[in-house]
């Protein structure tokens, strides 16, 4: 999903998050995550240098405050993989981050997408697990797309982008730039 976002549209970049979890076969180091130690997390975290984190399935996850800022500063759309505590934490500090649920369409296809990544059976278990819980938090949510064909989810998000960038409060510049145009015409 995330990799088919980035190839649709130049505005979307990626927020590389970090993990204490082994590399995953062809995940390079740098554009999937940073890699670090378990000591290199924790420092991170307690320098303050960690947007979100969250312990997942017996590994660290965290999004740098680097990365979400390095996207912004290039105006472009900070796009993130986290889960349901993630997202609350960056809500917290971006008010006006817009934040997607997205939902598989039904069971039977989360076990074969996990299955298909490799997870042993007990992660799948696990994951089953913490998908019940995240569900129950899917309504703090501003938008849930289901994500059952790629290219229809991927053209969901985009729209959903767009019209967010379209919103009044987010556009308040434009209204008083035309509206002192509009006073120096007197």
């Amino acid at each position: 999903m995330r990799s088919a976002l980035l190839k649709l549209d130049g505005k979307f970049a990626f927020s590389v998050t970090c993990t204490t979890r082994p590399r995953r076969p062809g995940e390079v180091e740098g554009r999937d995550y940073y890699f670090v130690t378990l000591p290199q997390f924790l420092k991170l975290k307690k320098e303050g240098k960690l947007l979100e984190w969250a312990k997942v399935h017996g590994n660290y996850y965290g999004t740098p405050v680097r990365s979400v800022t390095e996207v912004l500063g290039k105006g472009r759309i900070p796009v993130m993989t986290i889960d349901v505590k993630g997202a609350r934490s960056v809500r917290r500090l971006f008010p006006d981050a817009v934040t997607v649920f997205l939902l598989p369409p039904d069971l039977k296809t989360l076990v074969r997408r996990l299955r298909g990544r490799g997870e042993p059976p007990e992660n799948v278990a696990l994951r089953l697990n913490t998908a019940k819980a995240e569900l129950r938090a899917a309504t703090a949510f501003d938008y849930l797309v289901i994500n059952d064909r790629l290219p229809e989810t991927v053209r969901e998000v985009a729209a959903i982008a767009e019209l967010e960038t379209l919103r009044t409060r987010r556009n308040l510049d434009k209204v008083r730039a035309f509206s002192a145009e509009l006073a120096g015409k007197d």
